[in-house]
């Protein structure tokens, strides 16, 4: 049975080094560590999630190919169900950026001793390289993919040292350094994006819609700066 990825989660596949023990926490229904284990890249994925009925989908998922021995099938919260240094690589992705820093810092030790996390924020992606660069993790690779007219940043993080400008942690250390084909398009339809709340807000004018007016322009403008370098 052959299993196609979303380009979000090949995107998440391409951090992953081959040969290494993967943890895919949030797994949902199971596909990513399929495929990880179906194309050679991962010799043993344990597959985590807090909600019963998407594990029931990927049991029987790993049940009908027949991956029990090298897919584990987990119910629990985070990394509470792993034991230290038991996975390699640690795989969070397609939840919130907050709901990320939050499953890190709960058990800060057993992240910090994996070879790599391979994050996936749906939005405060900024929030989440500020963490990691306060927390002992250097950013070692980032991407971008597009599904559907929305774009999702990947991050490659190990255990080092790192500091960011507002720049490097709102865009990406690396997507700044080395670019990246779809970045231009990325900022332009967050620009967009920006620009048609602030439209939204031209008649809101009490002092709180009057701070986040001013902010939006200001990031507006800093997106637009940024744009016309490329």
């Amino acid at each position: 049975m052959r299993i196609k990825l979303s380009n979000r989660l090949q995107a998440v596949a391409r951090q992953i080094p081959a040969g290494l023990t993967v943890a895919d926490i949030g797994t949902d229904h199971g596909y990513l560590p399929v495929y990880l284990v179906v194309n050679d890249i991962a010799p043993r994925v344990i597959a985590a999630d807090r909600g019963k009925r998407p594990l029931d989908s990927a049991q029987q998922l790993v049940s009908l190919l027949s991956l029990e021995s090298q897919i584990d099938i987990r119910l629990g919260d985070g990394l509470s169900v792993l034991k230290t240094a038991e996975a390699e690589v640690i795989c969070l992705a397609g939840m919130g950026g907050m709901a990320i820093k939050e499953i890190i810092a709960a058990n800060l030790p057993l992240a910090k001793a994996a070879k790599r996390l391979v994050l996936q924020p749906q939005r405060n992606v900024s929030a989440v390289r500020r963490f990691l660069a306060a927390n002992g993790f250097k950013i070692v690779a980032e991407d971008l993919a597009e599904d559907d007219g929305f774009y999702y940043e990947i991050i490659a993080a190990e255990p080092g040292m790192m500091t960011l400008t507002d720049d490097e942690a709102d865009f990406g250390p690396l997507l700044l350094a080395e670019g990246h084909a779809l970045f231009r398009d990325f900022l332009i339809l967050k620009e967009a994006d920006m620009t048609q709340l602030l439209v939204s807000m031209a008649e809101s004018n009490s002092p709180d819609s009057l701070r986040r007016k001013q902010q939006l322009e200001d990031e507006i403008s800093r997106i637009g700066k940024l744009i016309g370098t490329l």
